[in-house]
């Protein structure tokens, strides 16, 4: 048996806090750990199903100053004739004045689309430009705090 073996068996207060010492180091491991549940998500219907004919349009707009990055989806599942679609990610500080954050680039087949966004300020809204006749299609984001 060591020396502070024999102390420690000795004197019970060492023994005592050796313990506590541990499990406060435990509470602390245990507690300082981040875990999926820890964030918040929230799903955002920018624009629903549905056939759009050829225009220009926004989406409605929506606070997303609680989160700080997001996933936008662009799901076509049909097209009448010859169509192309421009999506707009915008942005805005005050829900009055609106900023370009990303362009998805141009669709003109069916498909899905994806595009990954941080930095976004506190509104976001989505533009379209639909030319041709129509899509049928949805945008849905999903944000994470």
């Amino acid at each position: 048996m060591t020396n502070r073996q024999q102390k420690m068996k000795r004197n019970p207060v060492w023994a005592i806090m050796a313990v506590l010492a541990v499990m406060v180091l435990m509470d602390f491991i245990h507690t300082s750990s981040a875990s999926a549940e820890d964030r918040r998500t929230r799903v955002i219907t920018f624009l629903s199903t549905g056939v759009k004919t050829a225009a220009t349009a926004q989406s409605s707009t929506f606070d997303v100053s609680a989160y700080n990055e997001g996933q936008i989806f662009v799901d076509i599942t049909a097209e009448v004739g010859t169509s192309t679609l421009d999506i707009t990610i915008e942005t805005s500080p005050d829900n009055v004045t609106w900023y370009t954050h990303t362009a998805m680039g141009h669709a003109d087949s069916t498909g899905q689309y994806r595009q990954a966004i941080t930095n976004f300020g506190n509104y976001l809204r989505i533009n379209y430009a639909l030319a041709g006749t129509s899509f049928n299609f949805s945008v849905t984001g999903v944000f994470k705090n």
